[in-house]
């Protein structure tokens, strides 16, 4: 099945691939001081650094890994003004540059490739399996929330108790359950902390009933 989101997500960095791919011929063509610019690189570059800003949440959303280097990118453009700046670099800026532009285009294709990855996996899960595993990941983040309250997970978990408790105490098992050594000791623990008499221990307990005060 197909996954809208993760279909945008792979045409927002295909995306950001090719306009990164074009600013590092333009780089070149910059760096190459025996050779003239390409007359439309000042527009070419500015078009580059206008798709950049105005996407760069967007990309930054998707580049999950490091997101310093999607940082970097927006960076790497905005800090240069025009195309001509290139030209009066220094050998050490330049290679800073070259490096910097590596990394950002390695992480930029991990980062398809784990796409598509996920891609080809969902491609082999029904509808149906997909909608449960979704379900399941939305189960699990309201659970997470819950727990980091404490105050709201300390409520529930002890309702969750009372209810047993009630639940059974009002139930045919009562008796029964009542009889449980454990259950019993706690219930005369309860009884002596209001007040109340101990109850009698059930027979064949082992255990004798304490003297009455």
């Amino acid at each position: 099945m197909e996954n809208p989101k993760l279909e945008a997500n792979i045409a927002r960095v295909q995306e950001l691939i090719n306009i990164w791919q074009e600013y590092n011929q333009l780089l070149l063509a910059a760096f190459d001081k025996a050779k003239d610019l390409p007359p439309d690189a000042e527009d070419r570059f500015q078009r580059v650094k206008s798709v950049v800003a105005e996407r760069h949440d967007q990309f930054s959303a998707v580049i999950t890994k490091d997101h310093y280097v999607a940082q970097n990118i927006l960076q790497m453009v905005k800090r240069t003004i025009s195309i001509f700046d290139f030209e009066k670099s220094s050998d050490v800026a330049v290679d800073k540059t070259v490096i910097e532009w590596h990394e950002a285009n390695l992480l930029l294709y991990e980062t398809l490739g784990s796409l598509e990855y996920e891609r080809h996996r969902i491609a082999k899960i029904s509808e149906g399996e997909q909608k449960k595993h979704d379900a399941a990941t939305r189960r699990a983040e309201r659970i997470d929330k819950i727990r980091a309250n404490r105050t709201l997970f300390a409520i529930i978990k002890y309702g969750i108790i009372l209810g047993i408790i009630a639940a059974i105490w009002f139930s045919p098992i009562r008796p029964w359950f009542a009889s449980l050594p454990f259950v019993h000791r706690r219930i005369n623990e309860f009884r002596e902390i209001i007040g109340k008499e101990r109850l009698p221990d059930p027979p064949g307990s082992g255990e004798e009933a304490a003297p009455e005060k």
